[in-house]
């Protein structure tokens, strides 16, 4: 299995990660923050699209992607989303203000997608992948995903506030080689991570030792205005099995 988080700026700082998509082996993605902005051939080679979340950092480049690879025809890429989710979509994105209803007019006519809804728990099959969704604690409707080939499964837990469920079925995996976690602010603004349920340096650490797990953790979703104190914060917590995820570097497992 091959994931890459996807650079999301570029210049002098491209290790900043400003909004969030993965690629899985090329033809899955995770969230959609920046797959609208790859290579006109990167994002055609996707042909499924699992969303954690609608917030904006995660979505914001999905329409564009959409309207970059249509073709008049049947076939189209899948859309993967938990039913708040869905809605929010349809109420605030794909409503012929921000954007064209691309939910209408997939419909009536050749289809810009295929939407496949999410339900808690329930494995979803995707490109020689199994995908389970999982519940996370965020400040709306929010999943993460055990992503599964067989022989090596990894975690992505983005967005989130201090959470049970994830780990419980993290630790049922035999063949689990990674998570990867978000550490979205440094500890001396705990206060407005609880606000926002997200984890600071020091929760990450929390989670860490809460989850059991003796995998390798690899931090993302930083902040970019606080990236250098985060990552200190991180690696003066001397978890052996801490990495920092770098957008852009392919990490097989």
């Amino acid at each position: 299995m091959r994931i890459r988080l996807l650079a999301s700026t570029t210049g002098p700082s491209p290790t900043y990660q400003f909004a969030m998509s993965y690629l899985i082996n090329d033809r899955v993605a995770i969230d959609a923050g920046t797959i609208g902005f790859a290579a006109l051939t990167v994002q055609r080679a996707i042909q499924h699209v699992f969303l954690s979340h609608v917030h904006l950092d995660h979505i914001a480049s999905l329409p564009i992607f959409l309207d970059n690879i249509y073709q008049p025809g049947p076939e189209a890429v899948s859309l993967y989303a938990g039913q708040a989710t869905w809605e929010a979509l349809q109420q605030h994105i794909f409503n012929d203000v921000v954007w064209p209803d691309f939910i209408r007019l997939s419909a009536a006519e050749s289809p810009f997608f295929h939407f496949q809804p999410l339900l808690p728990e329930v494995a979803v099959s995707a490109a020689g992948l199994s995908i389970i969704p999982v519940p996370l604690d965020h400040v709306v409707s929010t999943l993460g995903f055990i992503i599964d080939d067989g022989q090596a499964a990894v975690a992505i837990v983005s967005d989130t506030s201090p959470t049970h469920r994830m780990w419980e079925v993290a630790r049922t995996i035999p063949h689990l080689k990674a998570v990867f976690l978000e550490s979205s602010f440094p500890s001396s603004l705990q206060w407005l991570a609880d606000k926002t349920n997200h984890l600071s340096a020091t929760t990450f650490a929390s989670e860490v030792a809460k989850s059991g797990l003796s995998v390798p953790f690899y931090a993302m979703h930083i902040k970019p205005a606080f990236q250098e104190i985060i990552v200190g914060e991180l690696q003066r917590h001397g978890l052996d099995i801490l990495h920092i995820l770098e957008p852009d570097r392919c990490y097989d497992f």
